[in-house]
């Protein structure tokens, strides 16, 4: 009877330890999905900058060309 005790005892601690270990394992899920959803807002922040900086850039070069053209058109003019 003893032994039938300790033996159930025993797995009641093993029962016991496999929860804390899946409680442990789930919040460390949830903790890295938290970390994953942050890191995929900072990337989806960090594209959107990338497109205005790459536009901003577009925009600066087509400004530049446009007043090149008008500098190369008064220094033709300013030389006739």
């Amino acid at each position: 009877m003893d032994a039938i005790k300790k033996k159930m005892q025993a797995m009641k601690i093993e029962k016991d330890n496999a929860l804390d270990r899946a409680d442990a394992a789930e919040e460390k899920v949830r903790q890295m999905t938290d970390k994953l959803e942050r890191i995929e807002e900072e990337l989806r922040d960090t594209q959107k900058k990338m497109m205005q900086t790459e536009n901003d850039l577009d925009k600066a070069q087509e400004d530049l060309a446009v007043a090149n053209t008008n500098l190369e058109d008064k220094e033709k003019k300013v030389q006739e």
